[in-house]
């Protein structure tokens, strides 16, 4: 037996006329020629719903749509067929409930999202940013900070001088510019800068014991100005306020917000990966100039003595920066081994030169 109800179908608004039939476990619609079936178990009730008539929806959105009053033979027939109708409070609580899904999905999506750009575009970005800076702009970065450090520093410069002529005597294979400045400081501590600045503490200097640790100290620092690692950290701490330059191609604010932030270099650090490059292409440096690689080991295990000898709440501030790891001090073991170098004379001499300038006063 067919009866009367009014069916929208979800495309428009229009209502239209149908004949509704209950079969067995379905429900047949009849309407302008055309025959719509609902499967019972999937039909609800529609929050929406005027005086004195019911409204079912059925499907996923845009949801169709049947209409009937709640008096009519028609809701006699499915009130065995259907569940009890909601309470108005039990169907806010559904649309709460649905909106709260709907929201925690939503944030769920955007996480994802975010964890993609941050872990996956991100360091393409980076990527991409730093092959557009110009060495000229790197050096003028790297330019700005030292200026901004030196002000606060006592530089030694008798030992600078001493320092850079050691360097000189070392293919670092580049064409940066590097200079080598020894700061006054007891703080066992180096690091590099864009385009070529090296900073080395007189501290880390004591503690050395032949040419060819400070040999290995600054190949590791010359191959993270190579490789341009300060740079790198920079851009990628940077990018989400680069992506905007990127966006619009405006490539010489890139080289303007790197400048401005160059202040934060020395808080940025290195990841594993750089400090391991850093490590390994050092290495390669000393074979290349003919020096015992050892002294890369002998430097890094006496900063795991100091290490231990400050303890966990004094760590030094080159382990701060240069994370050692058991890891770290394997692999450098590794690929030195079986590996020699030659006495240099030069550089002998230089760094006995430099340890009879010692500083008394810091």
């Amino acid at each position: 037996m067919q009866h009367e109800a009014t069916y929208y179908d979800g495309q428009t608004s229009q209502p239209r006329k149908a004949q509704v039939e209950v079969f067995g476990n379905s429900l047949s619609i009849y309407h302008e020629g055309q025959k719509v079936v609902w499967a019972i178990s999937e039909i609800d009730y529609s929050p929406f719903k005027g005086k004195g008539k019911v409204m079912l929806q059925y499907g996923t959105f845009p949801h169709q749509y049947l209409e009937y009053q709640h008096d009519s033979p028609l809701a006699q027939v499915l009130q065995g067929y259907l569940p009890k109708a909601h309470s108005k409070v039990e169907t806010m609580a559904r649309e709460y409930n649905a909106i709260i899904r709907g929201a925690l999905i939503g944030v769920a999506i955007f996480s994802v999202i975010a964890s993609i750009v941050y872990f996956v575009l991100l360091p393409s970005l980076a990527s991409y940013m730093l092959s557009k800076i110009p060495v000229s702009t790197e050096i003028a970065i790297g330019d700005k900070f030292f200026e901004s450090f030196i002000r606060n520093a006592e530089v030694d410069k008798e030992k600078s001088k001493v320092l850079n002529d050691f360097a000189s005597k070392i293919d670092f294979q580049t064409e940066y510019p590097l200079k080598f400045t020894v700061v006054k400081d007891k703080q066992v501590n180096a690091f590099a800068l864009p385009g070529g600045n090296i900073v080395v503490y007189s501290g880390i200097l004591d503690k050395m014991k032949s040419a060819e640790e400070l040999a290995a100290l600054l190949s590791h620092e010359a191959t993270h100005v190579k490789e341009r690692h300060s740079l790198q950290g920079l851009s990628r701490n940077l990018a989400g306020s680069v992506l905007i330059s990127l966006v619009f191609g405006d490539t010489g604010s890139i080289s303007s917000v790197l400048a401005s932030k160059a202040e934060d270099l020395y808080q940025l650090g290195f990841s594993r990966s750089m400090e391991k490059e850093a490590d390994l292409k050092g290495l390669q440096l000393m074979y290349h100039n003919r020096l015992d690689p050892q002294g890369m080991v002998y430097l890094m295990e006496r900063l795991n003595e100091e290490e231990k000898k400050q303890g966990s709440t004094k760590m030094l501030s080159y382990l701060n920066s240069h994370p050692m790891t058991d890891e770290r001090l394997a692999y450098i073991k590794e690929h030195s081994r079986k590996r020699s170098g030659i006495s240099n004379d030069n550089l002998d001499n230089i760094w006995k030169e430099l340890k009879e300038t010692s500083i008394k006063d810091y």
